[in-house]
């Protein structure tokens, strides 16, 4: 009866194993974190691929209509909330920053990043999980080689103007007591 049991429990260990290896998705968008806040004038990103596949990382600026012009959403008073209801929202529209680049993972895991400068706005980063298949159109005498989106990742973020940073001097002229305690012991030591 003890032999079924660990029998039993070594097979639901294992099934449960491998379902999570059979559902985990392919990529992962590490950066920007999903429906985040970043104060920055440049955007990271870098998308987690953990499969032998190819993917396609595209960033968008999520602009909104003012007159004719499309202008970068004011996002100055932006909570996590207002991120998660802007998701699908109509009164975006997505703008393409820079061509889609495609990257093919040969390891185990890989790691697609680039920086992109940005100005204060709304963003999306869209991960894609590309696949090849061969597919015989009506009428052809040959398959046709054809690129098809298996899977979609996009996240959100929120680009608010950096804020100024105060130099601080390294080095400063006036001396502590401590400072010039030491000193003097180091001039005396040296003489």
């Amino acid at each position: 009866m003890l032999r079924i049991r660990r029998i039993t429990a070594i097979i639901l260990a294992i099934a449960v194993l491998a379902t999570g290896f059979v559902f985990a998705d392919a990529a992962a968008i590490v950066s920007p974190a999903a429906n985040s806040i970043v104060y920055t004038d440049s955007l990271l990103v870098s998308v987690k691929v953990t499969e032998l596949k190819t993917i396609r990382v595209s960033v968008y600026a999520e602009k909104v209509t003012s007159g004719d012009k499309l202008v970068n959403a004011d996002v100055s008073k932006f909570t996590e909330a207002d991120l998660k209801a802007a998701t699908g929202d109509p009164k975006y529209t997505d703008v393409l920053l820079a061509d889609p680049a495609e990257y093919t993972n040969t390891l185990e895991i890989g790691f697609y990043t680039k920086q992109i400068a940005v100005s204060p706005g709304l963003y999306k980063v869209k991960a894609e999980t590309l696949e090849t298949v061969m597919e015989w159109p009506e009428g052809a005498v040959e398959p046709v080689e054809k690129t098809i989106v298996t899977e979609t990742k996009s996240s959100l973020v929120a680009v608010k103007k950096k804020p100024t940073e105060e130099k601080t001097q390294v080095f400063q002229n006036n001396s502590t007591g401590a400072i010039t305690f030491i000193r003097k012991i180091l001039k005396g030591l040296l003489r």
